[in-house]
C-alpha cells in the first residue's frame, strides 16, 4: 500500500499539513490558524458474530484514526460491501450497531455507499478536526520519550480461535469490550501530558506500527515484552498456534523499515482490531499520564518502552 499510495499524484498545498508520507492514520488539511480537518476511512470483515457488536467495532475502529491524529470527529459516512441475498435484517442490524457508536463519539452517520461484493465488509469515512498546532505525528517521537499504550493485544489471535472454534466470544468479554471501547477519552490525557506523538496499533501489529514510528522519527524505539499487556487468552492461544496470516507479514514488514535487533513474541505481532493508542511523552509525565488514562477508562494502560537515539527497533 505505501508503495501504491506514494506513487500518486499529490499537487504541493502548505494546507495539507499531514499526508501519506510517513504511514500517518489520517490526512490533516488546515482551515485557518485555529482549525484543521481530519480525514480518514477504514473497514473490517466481522470479527464478532452479533451484528450490532460488530457493527459498533467497526465504527469505533474507524473512528480511531481521528483519535490518533490528536482530534475529534465529528461527522461520518458508512462504507458497506453485502454480498448477494445478504438478510436485509441482519444488514439493518450491523448499520445500526456502528451508527450508535458513531452517535455517542460525536459524529453521527449521515450518509454512505453500499455495494454488492463477494465478502461483506462494513466501515466509516469520518471527518474531524484539530488544532493545527496540537497534531499527533507518527514524525514526533523524541529521545527521551517514554511510549504509553492504552490497551492491551491480542485481537487478532482471540478472533482467530473464536473462528476456530477453541473457545467462544463468551470466553473473551475484557477483548470484546476492549474493542469495543472508543480511543476518544484518552485524547485530553495525552494532550494535557504534552503528547506530540501518537498512532494506534491495528493491523500492522504493534511492532509494524512502532517500526513506522521509528523510521518516520528517526529515532530508536525500545520495546519491554514483559511490560506489554495482552487480554486474557491472548499469549495462550498464541503458544498454541492460533496465529493469523498477518503476524509472519508484520514481521518482515518491521524489518523492512529499518533494523530489528532481538526476538519478538507472536504478540507483538498480532494485528489488532480497534486497538489502542501508543503515545510517545515526556518522560517524567509518563507516570503521572497513565494514573490519568487508568481514571480515564484505560484500565491497563501502562508504559512499555522508551524512545533513544538511533535507528529502527529493539526488543528486550
Amino acid at each position: 500500500m505505501r508503495r501504491l499510495i506514494g506513487a500518486l499524484p499529490i499537487p504541493a498545498d502548505e494546507r495539507l499539513l499531514v499526508g501519506f508520507e510517513n504511514a500517518e492514520d489520517a490526512a490533516v488539511y488546515q482551515l485557518d490558524e485555529s482549525r484543521a480537518l481530519v480525514f480518514t476511512t477504514d473497514f473490517i470483515t466481522p470479527i464478532v458474530d452479533d451484528p450490532e457488536t460488530y457493527g459498533a467495532i467497526a465504527a469505533v475502529n474507524s473512528l480511531s484514526d481521528v483519535w490518533a491524529m490528536g482530534g475529534r470527529p465529528l461527522i461520518a459516512l458508512s462504507v458497506y460491501v453485502l454480498p448477494e441475498d445478504f438478510p436485509l435484517d441482519v444488514g439493518h442490524q450491523i448499520l445500526l450497531g456502528g451508527s450508535r457508536a458513531a452517535l455517542a463519539a460525536g459524529a453521527p452517520v449521515v450518509g454512505g455507499h453500499t455495494v454488492q461484493g463477494r465478502d461483506l465488509l462494513y466501515g466509516l469515512a469520518v471527518v474531524g478536526e484539530v488544532h493545527p498546532q496540537r497534531i499527533f505525528k507518527n514524525s514526533a517521537f523524541r529521545a527521551g520519550d517514554a511510549l504509553v499504550l492504552t490497551k492491551p493485544l491480542g485481537t487478532g489471535t482471540l478472533a482467530t480461535g473464536v473462528k476456530r472454534g477453541r473457545f467462544t466470544e463468551a470466553d473473551i468479554p475484557d477483548a470484546l469490550q476492549g474493542m469495543l471501547q472508543p480511543n476518544g477519552a484518552a485524547v485530553a490525557p495525552l494532550h494535557a501530558a504534552g503528547v506530540r506523538a501518537a498512532t494506534d496499533i491495528t493491523g500492522f501489529g504493534l511492532l509494524g506500527h512502532t517500526a513506522e514510528l521509528a523510521r518516520a522519527s528517526g529515532v530508536e524505539l525500545v520495546l519491554e515484552q514483559a511490560r506489554v499487556p495482552g487480554y486474557a487468552l491472548a499469549r495462550e492461544t498464541l503458544a498454541a498456534g492460533l496465529r493469523t496470516g498477518a503476524n509472519k507479514r508484520n514481521l518482515a514488514y518491521a524489518g523492512e523499515l529499518g533494523p530489528l535487533a532481538g526476538t519478538p513474541e507472536d504478540l507483538l505481532l498480532d494485528p489488532q482490531t480497534s486497538g489502542g493508542l501508543l503515545a510517545g511523552v515526556p518522560a517524567d509525565r509518563a507516570d503521572a499520564l497513565v494514573r490519568e488514562l487508568v481514571a480515564a477508562g484505560y484500565a491497563r494502560a501502562c508504559i512499555i518502552g522508551e524512545v533513544r537515539p538511533g535507528a529502527g527497533l529493539r526488543v528486550v
